[in-house]
């Protein structure tokens, strides 16, 4: 059986299938310069196409077969391997996975390990080692990067969004319309990133540090952001995915209505606490008044009461006498503490009443009965 030129030029055998094809042509490619010669790089080129052309012609011919013999209907079969072959980040452990996936992922894993103003870089090294292989590995990986950014799975995914960006020429009339729906959600975070633009400066610097800390750490002067940030969130959801994980914003919005339903509690507490302050204050205050008040109405220090005015204890002969018995140099020798205090206390009422004065010549000869107040 004489193969067929094309497989005959990527030396394969006829059962090869499109996964050889282009491994095979990758092996060719690097062998080739296509600036010295490109007559042979076209060559090589057309051999690739007409090669993934023919396996597909015998993949349909396979299922075609295969279900007519079961007496089936003559449609293609529902496990058949996509005709464009471009395979998800899902990939069954069953099917071979496409090396674009592997190069994307061990590309997410680099952007992981080191700083962001170095992923433009490490894009460019992915692309070199791309255009050594197959002809449509640049664009699978491109689709690859874009899964990896959109389902948030990559690091730093602002800065590997503006670097694919470029590097991909995304602003390219009909670029992204050839990319389907990853080329819509690319669209939208343009869009939603032009509006973006249109905030403050300030805003948006202010915002972008606001989200960076949260990514880090989600405190409590962070939760109270909580109802800007789902602001934001309603507007440029697709742009604001690229700095804040869905897991931070699910952490964000419960840790905001934590907060919420703990502070009535608090305020209700921190009312009682108030409440119970005021009436101690006014209960000091209260006593304190009395208690100024007693001092104002009877200046004297001593503990013991005062006697009633209508004491016989108040008379001007019994205060005289008092004042000549306490006027003497030994007038508290061999007396008891108490019995000391109650000669002062008689001694500054008599002194209060005006009678704390010796007896003189001109004081009359009072008896106790006619010295007694009326």
């Amino acid at each position: 059986m004489t193969l067929p030129w094309h497989l005959d030029v990527l030396g394969l055998p006829a059962h090869a299938d499109e996964i050889a094809v282009r491994r095979a042509y990758a092996a060719a490619i690097r062998k080739i310069d296509p600036a010295t010669d490109p007559d042979a790089f076209q060559h090589l080129r057309r051999a690739y196409e007409a090669a993934r052309t023919w396996c597909e012609q015998m993949d349909t011919a396979a299922a075609t077969s295969g279900e007519a013999s079961a007496g089936g209907p003559a449609v293609a079969a529902s496990g058949a391997v996509d005709k464009e072959d471009k395979p998800s980040l899902e990939e069954s452990p069953a099917r071979p996975v496409d090396y674009t996936v592997t190069l994307a992922w061990r590309f997410a894993a680099d952007v992981g390990a080191h700083r962001a103003e170095g992923i433009q870089r490490m894009l460019d090294d992915i692309l070199v080692e791309l255009r050594t292989q197959y002809i449509d590995a640049p664009g699978q990986f491109e689709e690859h990067l874009i899964d990896l950014v959109g389902l948030q799975r990559i690091a730093h995914r602002a800065e590997v969004f503006a670097a694919a960006e470029m590097r991909f020429h995304w602003d390219e009339v009909g670029h992204l319309a050839a990319l389907g729906q990853r080329g819509q959600w690319v669209d939208v975070v343009m869009s939603q990133r032009e509006a973006w633009l249109t905030l403050a400066v300030d805003r948006r610097r202010a915002w972008l540090d606001l989200f960076a800390q949260a990514e880090t750490r989600l405190d409590n002067a962070l939760l109270r952001h909580w109802p800007e940030v789902a602001k934001l969130n309603e507007r440029f959801p697709a742009w604001l995915g690229l700095h804040l994980s869905g897991e931070t914003l699910q952490a964000w919005r419960a840790g905001f209505d934590t907060q919420a339903a703990v502070a009535p509690r608090r305020g209700l507490r921190r009312l009682r606490w108030h409440a119970a302050a005021i009436l101690v204050v006014t209960g000091i205050v209260g006593t304190a008044s009395i208690a100024i008040k007693d001092f104002v109405r009877s200046p004297s220090v001593s503990p013991i009461s005062l006697p009633s005015a209508s004491s016989p204890q108040d008379t001007p002969l019994r205060c005289m006498e008092l004042y000549t018995e306490l006027d003497k140099a030994d007038a508290f020798a061999g007396k008891q503490p108490d019995d000391v205090a109650a000669l002062k206390t008689r001694a500054h009422r008599c002194q209060q009443a005006g009678r704390w004065h010796a007896q003189t010549r001109a004081s009359p000869s009072l008896s106790d009965t006619d010295a007694m107040p009326h």
